[in-house]
């Protein structure tokens, strides 16, 4: 009884044992997925992991950044030669002078070229410009011109107006963690709570005993359309009984337009009797009583009245009339409307 109760304890042991040496299989921490435990991360914190690069992809990295260091004193291997040219004329092999060569290091000559800072653009405004770049092409970093990351998605100055500032547009921005951001959004608050105050106060203006709301002038209107039917119901029937003689072969919905189309008519006409009682009142105004024309003919000699021998006494020396007080043989037209230009002391 004892071996066999000691039986089942050695295989627990020894299942125990194996279980703690067994290499289980554990989550590799990924970026995005539901094995990592944080969300956010800090800029300096590289959340990559050097696994989920592949293996070609690095040996690449490594021989681009090995191009890119200069071998000025040649100490690194050079390239094996693949040429197979054997004609001197055509291809010949670099032999270097080493003397001349390090001479030719000590001067400088072999020196990398630095460009010079630009004078007409500041960093600042290169910066800017790497920056609309970056917008319009909508490529996201700008790597390749600086070497730097970017974020395309200017949260406020590209969706904004970029003119100026006081023109009324559609703002897309939808920033809200910027100090600019929480002016703009309270100065849209207090803009709003304005309105609402000045749309809620009273106008003193209203007579609010004779002012009826919409609603109720709406019910209005068809009480009174209600009355009207019902006062006219029975001129109605008629206009419908005099139609059905008229056309016998028309529809009870026919009739029924008909007869309520010359009751609207008979209304309208018995308004506008009452309304204009004489037929041939308009409301055309009396262009006589604004348009009158007050010219007239003023009568004058335009000769002299003198002693005349033939006739012996005196005449116009115009017309020959022998009286004083006579008739002129012309005429002008007078406009006492006309405008006078020669002042208030001729007039």
């Amino acid at each position: 009884m004892a071996a066999a109760s000691s039986a089942p304890n050695s295989l627990e042991t020894a299942t125990l044992k194996s279980s703690m040496t067994h290499a289980y299989l554990t989550s590799k921490f990924q970026v995005g997925s539901a094995k990592s435990d944080k969300i956010n991360y800090t800029l300096a914190q590289k959340v990559f992991h050097s696994g989920d690069v592949p293996h070609e992809v690095l040996d690449s990295k490594r021989a681009v950044q090995k191009k890119k260091q200069p071998n000025i004193l040649g100490t690194e291997k050079r390239d094996w030669n693949s040429s197979t040219i054997a004609d001197q004329k055509i291809q010949k092999d670099m032999h270097k002078d080493l003397k001349r060569h390090l001479l030719e290091i000590r001067a400088g000559i072999h020196d990398e070229k630095i460009l010079k800072p630009c004078k007409a653009h500041s960093d600042e405004q290169i910066i800017e410009r790497y920056k609309f770049v970056v917008a319009m092409t909508g490529q996201g970093p700008i790597g390749k011109l600086s070497g730097k990351w970017f974020n395309a998605i200017d949260e406020r100055g590209l969706p904004a107006h970029c003119v100026a500032d006081h023109w009324n547009d559609w703002n897309a921005s939808y920033s809200t963690h910027t100090k600019d951001d929480i002016q703009q959004a309270h100065a849209v608050v207090q803009q709003k709570d304005d309105r609402r105050k000045r749309m809620m106060t009273k106008d003193n203006k209203v007579n609010s005993e004779a002012y009826v709301n919409p609603t109720q002038a709406i019910a209005n209107m068809n009480d009174r359309l209600r009355e009207r039917k019902i006062d006219f119901q029975d001129l109605k029937v008629q206009f419908k009984r005099e139609l059905k003689v008229e056309f016998p072969q028309a529809s009870e919905e026919r009739l029924q337009a008909m007869a309520q189309r010359l009751l609207n008519e008979k209304l309208l006409a018995d308004e506008k009797m009452a309304r204009f009682p004489v037929q041939h009142e308009s409301f055309r105004p009396n262009l006589s009583l604004t348009t009158q024309d007050r010219r007239y003919k003023e009568f004058y000699h335009p000769g002299t009245f003198v002693w005349h021998e033939a006739e012996k006494r005196e005449a116009w020396t115009c017309c020959m009339n022998f009286g004083h007080e006579s008739r002129g043989c012309e005429f002008k037209v007078v406009n006492p409307d006309t405008w006078c230009y020669q002042g208030f002391e001729r007039a």
